[in-house]
């Protein structure tokens, strides 16, 4: 993997109040949103010609509020494996959406920030 280069894919909004979350960034940026695969729990952005992502409420384990950007990775396992033996911490997953089958985790760097890798559907 260490010779691999991971594109950053998809953002994720994680506010207090989800629908609050949505109409500041649709008001600020002209966003609209969409339900995302799961419904309406998380919530599809438009956000333009750039990286897409969602919103979202917080879930256990997470930070209550966050932004974070998430890094497309060939195995999510394999990444999360390779987090904790460089001194970083996974703290959600890896977790597969049987809705699409697509497989991602939360992490931490060794600084605490916190940040999202996925791994696409398989087809």
């Amino acid at each position: 993997m260490s010779n691999t280069v991971c594109p950053i894919g998809w953002f994720e909004i994680a506010g207090s109040d989800q629908h609050t979350t949505e109409a500041f960034y649709s008001d600020l940026f002209g966003w609209s949103f969409s339900d995302g695969p799961t419904g309406p729990s998380y919530r599809i952005a438009d956000a333009g010609d750039g990286i897409q992502g969602g919103v979202t409420t917080a879930q256990a384990g997470l930070p209550s509020t966050y932004a974070i950007f998430s890094v497309v990775v060939p195995d999510v396992s394999a990444t999360c494996e390779r987090i904790t033996d460089l001194g970083g911490r996974v703290l959600l997953g890896p977790v597969t959406m049987d809705e699409t089958g697509l497989v991602f985790a939360n992490v931490e760097d060794l600084d605490g920030n916190h940040f999202g890798i996925f791994c696409p559907p398989q087809s």
